[in-house]
């Protein structure tokens, strides 16, 4: 066994008075009733057993192996920051004796090494005159290879290249509360007339952001294409000669702590797949039977055990024999397996690691959970809070959904707090996304569930208000006659004499290279 902080060890001093006293107390014993005595030892016996679990808890306690490697999905997390400006178009990238585009040929590699490296989480970021990213950091690798495949840079406005802003857009996709390993995967011909890739790397390097760098096209360079719309365009585009610059990306990976990798090499994809590989084994996606378990949450539970006994044996109004504690001990032994059956200790555990922040273990529990037909709604909505937390909103939405399908298995009395909050979390998220009117519906079936909670009336009214009217007379009216009727039905319905206007407090004081 080990321990995260083991000078809470230290705490344990205080059993010696306590030893002392019971050596001293001993020898001037008082004489008591029999029955009295066996309860005040049995109560001291539990309160020591109390300190000595919440002392083991303060110390972070660690054995055993820790979790398989598919439980980790997110020991790793991926950006690929994509160059589309007009000269990624230029078909000078050889690969098995044929010309690709140097667009063509990132987005192969970037394909190839998602098939090559499962279980890490994607996302994409693409840039021209600027950065922007496109899918954030998700679970669904189908996602992420949907959109390379779909991608190009005709939909992208802007003159120039600026790798600067294309890095930092991709660096905005990692969470600072992740403990995964973050990378960087720069697609681009290094060519950049506009912004500092090198500040864009030293920020990455201060926030423990691997760069790797994989360079596209050719030494010797081709005529840039020609952008549509022009002669002008097309007699400008003749004269400029783009040139893969392996030196500008050969610089960033180093600095970035990364690899740089030759785009022309047949075996592109398997080198990058293979560094992102050794990267998770690194923090542990690969082997993690080498990390000890935290146990922290099971001498917590025992702590509170013990302390509840230490007050209820005294108040027994006779001490069972050792026959019936042997009997008792195996029924409490027969709950406590039940209830691990039913998964309300696993949701227990995945709830008490979620409110410490970490999300990447509570995940994994509340997944643990979903096996178990009681604690499976309870589960998702965990799932939802863990992916809102982590600035997953979709994702959360989704988990909400199959939180609120779940439950109507059950009557419409069972778990009503859990509708309400199904629906009001998710209003909540679509009133952030601007979705002001699916928002309003979520606050609507949220007041279903409980018609009495104020927050949701107010939330559904502030969405309605947020809904934009539109431009012809007639739409208008018709909108606020809308909102009018859902606004009121609830107050028509349950809280007419109640319901009461409240005052909001007030808040608190180019001229460059087009390729």
């Amino acid at each position: 066994m080990t321990f995260d902080h083991p000078y809470f060890l230290i705490a344990f001093v205080v059993f010696i008075p306590l030893i002392i006293f019971d050596v001293v107390n001993g020898k001037n014993k008082r004489k008591l009733p029999e029955e009295l005595e066996k309860k005040l030892r049995a109560s001291v016996l539990f309160f020591r057993a109390f300190l000595i679990f919440a002392i083991i808890a303060l110390s972070g306690p660690r054995w055993g192996t820790g979790f398989a490697s598919w439980e980790y999905r997110r020991g790793l997390d991926i950006v690929f920051a994509i160059d589309i400006s007009r000269s990624m178009d230029i078909r000078d990238a050889q690969t098995g004796g044929t010309f690709q585009s140097r667009l063509e040929r990132g987005l192969s590699i970037a394909k190839e090494s998602i098939a090559l490296v499962p279980g890490a989480r994607y996302a994409a970021a693409v840039g021209r005159g600027k950065g922007y990213l496109s899918v954030p950091l998700t679970y669904d690798s189908e996602t992420a290879m949907s959109f390379l495949q779909s991608l190009d840079g005709s939909s992208m406005s802007g003159r120039s290249t600026n790798l600067e802003s294309l890095v930092e857009a991709a660096a905005d996709a990692f969470q600072s509360t992740s403990a995964a390993r973050k990378v960087i995967v720069l697609i681009s011909d290094g060519e950049s007339h506009f912004g500092s890739l090198r500040n864009a790397i030293n920020r990455c390097v201060t926030d423990g952001i691997i760069v790797n760098t994989v360079a596209v096209g050719s030494d010797e360079g081709r005529p840039v294409p020609a952008e549509s719309g022009g002669v002008a365009s097309d007699a400008q585009a003749s004269t400029q000669i783009s040139r893969r610059d392996a030196t500008v990306m050969r610089i960033s990976a180093e600095r970035g702590g990364g690899i740089y990798i030759d785009a022309s090499r047949d075996d592109s994809s398997t080198v990058l797949a293979s560094n992102l590989l050794s990267l998770a084994q690194e923090t542990g996606l690969g082997n993690r039977n080498k990390e000890q378990k935290q146990r922290t949450s099971l001498f917590i539970i025992l702590a509170i055990l013990a302390y509840a006994a230490s007050k209820f044996v005294p108040r027994l109004p006779r001490l069972p024999s050792l026959r019936q504690m042997s009997l008792a001990s195996i029924l409490f032994i027969a709950i406590f397996l039940s209830s691990c059956y039913d998964g309300k200790l696993i949701l227990m555990e995945a709830n008490y690691l979620n409110s410490r922040g970490r999300y990447d273990e509570a995940v994994v529990k509340y997944y643990e959970a979903l096996n178990y037909k009681e604690a499976a709604p309870y589960a998702e909505y965990g799932l939802a809070l863990a992916f809102y937390s982590l600035d997953e909103n979709t994702e959360a939405l989704k988990r909400y959904d199959n939180s609120q399908k779940m439950l109507e298995t059950f009557s419409e009395n069972e778990h009503r707090e859990l509708h309400f909050r199904n629906h009001y979390n998710s209003g909540v998220i679509l009133f952030e996304q601007g979705e002001f009117q699916f928002a309003a519906a979520a606050f609507r079936e949220a007041l279903r569930a409980e018609p009495g909670r104020l927050d949701a009336k107010r939330n559904l009214e502030l969405a309605l208000l947020s809904v934009p009217m539109e431009t012809d007379s007639e739409n208008k009216t018709e909108r606020r006659s809308e909102q009018r009727e859902i606004l009121f039905e609830y107050i028509m319905q349950t809280e007419q004499q109640r319901w009461k206007s409240r005052e909001w407090a007030p808040e608190e004081n180019y001229g460059e290279l087009d390729y």
